[in-house]
């Protein structure tokens, strides 16, 4: 009963209070200063652990300028932003912290769009190599931080078209797989030894995360730079384990989670340069039980041995 007039005392404050609102413009770069973009379709966004969906829409008028008005509803852990979807591509405003939002975290920048080769540069690439399962494999993640450093969106017109951006997977990686990223996973795809992205990528840093299994077997690994890489990160988790080439020195080791891994780095890596990956095979060791058994037969032997010396004798 309590719970329950608890309950809606919050639901009247929350009506009683002023409803939130956000005011902002959709601008695009121009020659010399942003210019603002009429007619551009926005949405006011809720997402939430307790459901997620569009709570209002409107186009940007002359000037750029959209507004709404706007109650806070539901879980407290609610986000609430505004999208813009100009020539096919869909941008967002920062979470709207505030019960009033205006100036530049309601402003939204689009860019128009091209399918033809841009500038790409490969800001950062990362690649962990975790320990071997006991199905003799080692997880490998690799995270590219991709930069488009035009005032253009990269888009790829339909499937068959070339993919806004590639790398290649491995000989033999298993199970590849998109990680959350800013790249949506359904943009991802696997085929013919080549990760391919669908994607817009629009101008700035974006961030694309897979991963997949390689049998402990395929190390030494090779791995080529297809383009030139700003910085370059290695980290392995296995005490023996190293990266040579591509301009690589070993760094600290770093811990996460309770788990140690050699760290390898470089910066402004050419064209083509191939870091190997090196990770020897574990030591034969002899278990107890082996090693008691063993010492066992070896004494019957032993005695068996001076037994028939002794009949001999």
């Amino acid at each position: 009963m309590a719970s329950s007039i608890c309950r809606i005392a919050v639901l009247l404050l929350q009506a009683a209070a002023p409803p939130d609102r956000v005011e902002g413009r959709i601008v695009r770069p121009g020659p010399e200063v942003m210019e603002p973009v009429a007619g551009v379709w926005t949405v006011l966004h809720r997402a939430g652990p307790d459901g997620a969906g569009p709570l209002d829409s409107a186009r940007s008028d002359a000037r750029g300028r959209y507004s709404y008005s706007y109650r806070r509803t539901g879980s407290a852990d609610a986000v609430y932003f505004v999208s813009a979807t100009h020539h096919g591509v869909t941008y967002f405003t920062v979470p709207l912290a505030f019960n009033n939002v205006s100036g530049d975290p309601a402003e939204i920048v689009v860019f128009d769009t091209t399918s033809r080769r841009v500038p790409i540069t490969i800001r950062g690439r990362h690649i962990v190599v975790a320990a071997a399962t006991s199905a003799g494999v080692r997880p490998v993640t690799e995270v590219f931080e991709i930069s488009n450093d035009t005032t253009m969106t990269l888009v790829s017109p339909g499937p068959s078209s070339p993919p806004t951006f590639t790398a290649l997977l491995p000989r033999n990686a298993r199970d590849p797989k998109a990680e959350q990223g800013d790249i949506p996973a359904d943009a991802v795809s696997f085929a013919d030894g080549r990760v391919r992205v669908i994607a817009p990528i629009p101008p700035g840093v974006k961030q694309l995360a897979y991963s997949y299994t390689l049998p402990s077997a395929e190390f030494p690994l090779s791995v080529p730079a297809e383009a030139p890489i700003d910085v370059y990160e290695i980290l392995i988790e296995e005490p023996r384990g190293s990266a040579t080439g591509a301009k690589l020195t070993e760094e600290r080791a770093v811990t996460a989670e309770g788990r140690t891994f050699r760290r390898f780095m470089a910066r402004e890596v050419p064209l083509n340069a191939v870091a190997v990956i090196d990770i020897p095979s574990p030591r034969r060791t002899w278990s107890p039980t082996f090693l008691i058994l063993f010492i066992v037969g070896a004494a019957a032997l032993m005695l068996l041995a001076l037994a028939l010396a002794y009949r001999r004798k």
